[in-house]
């Protein structure tokens, strides 16, 4: 009797340990969905109001910034990685960085959040997609099912009946962020082997500073534009939001939640982005969630899924 008591014992250990990580797990991804749709609805009024290379250029200046105090708290050695693979962490900047904020920004300003935010729930097809593309991965027919109905939400997207009253260039700031989700994507890709070798915040470190070299002087012709006495409040709160909480704060609960749970269950955590964005877009703008737009989303976040499962 005291034989079976003392087996049962861990077991239940083992469930209560494992109870406590999923729920610090959905604490963690809970803020970070949190955090990433208000990148969305803050950033839009900074898009708005702020020179997109401008916007770019003081965004990264405080990303940038943000990381080096903490690769000095960590003491973290990185410019002898630099030197050494500059052209490496030149190429993951102008992809990470240059080409994915030119577009995002701009995007941002000529469309919906609720768009942008669906649009980037594409990232891990994508990714699927190019690792296809370079012989990394074979799908099979699950995953290119889903595919297939991933894009076919973002058809219904593009449609023009998915978002309500709709900005007269929307089909052209949805197109830019199409283009930031393939950079972004991109740049998933050709990190994954920096950050195997030299570590998730060294390599991240890294490319937001060979970024922000690279953007400099594309940023800098955007700053006579900044007229600062124009710009609202809600835009300056905006671009400390989008330098500091999206580039330093969700970086940090992204690799905490790593930490806690495998790769691809991260992933599929963070497809609750546009559903919460569109609800904030909702209650802070007024901006009405469409059957069509309710489509879309269920038709790209299923295809996500199926190609994460």
């Amino acid at each position: 009797m005291h034989k079976s008591a003392a087996a049962i014992l861990p077991v239940r250990g083992h469930a209560g340990g494992m109870g406590h990580r999923n729920l610090r797990f959905a604490a963690v991804m809970g803020l970070h969905t949190f955090i990433s749709a208000g990148t969305y609805l803050l950033g839009k009024p900074a898009a708005d109001a702020i020179p997109t290379l401008a916007l770019g250029l003081l965004r990264f200046l405080i990303a940038g910034a943000g990381f080096l105090i903490l690769a000095r708290l960590r003491h973290l050695e990185l410019w002898s990685v630099a030197r050494a693979e500059w052209r490496t962490y030149l190429w993951a900047g102008f992809l990470g960085v240059t080409l994915n904020q030119l577009a995002f920004l701009g995007g941002l300003a000529f469309t919906l959040p609720s768009h942008a935010a669906l649009l980037y729930a594409l990232t891990p097809t994508v990714v699927l997609l190019l690792a296809w593309a370079r012989g990394q991965e074979r799908p099979g027919p699950r995953k290119l099912g889903g595919l297939a109905l991933a894009f076919s939400g973002v058809l219904v997207l593009f449609s023009g009946k998915a978002g309500g009253a709709l900005p007269p260039r929307w089909i052209l700031g949805d197109l830019l962020v199409l283009v930031a989700v393939i950079a972004w994507a991109g740049y998933t890709v050709m990190s994954r082997p920096l950050v195997q070798r030299d570590g998730a915040q060294r390599a991240t470190t890294l490319s937001i500073l060979f970024g922000l070299a690279i953007f400099a002087p594309l940023g800098a012709l955007g700053l006579p534009g900044l007229k600062m006495a124009t710009v609202p409040p809600v835009a300056w709160v905006g671009l400390v939001y989008l330098g500091l909480m999206t580039s330093v704060v969700s970086y940090l609960l992204w690799f905490h939640a790593l930490s806690i749970k495998e790769p691809s269950r991260v992933a599929i955590a963070t497809n609750g982005q546009p559903v919460a964005t569109a609800i904030l877009a909702w209650i802070v703008y007024g901006q009405a969630i469409t059957p069509a737009f309710a489509v879309g989303a269920a038709l790209v976040l299923g295809g996500v899924l199926l190609t994460q499962l």
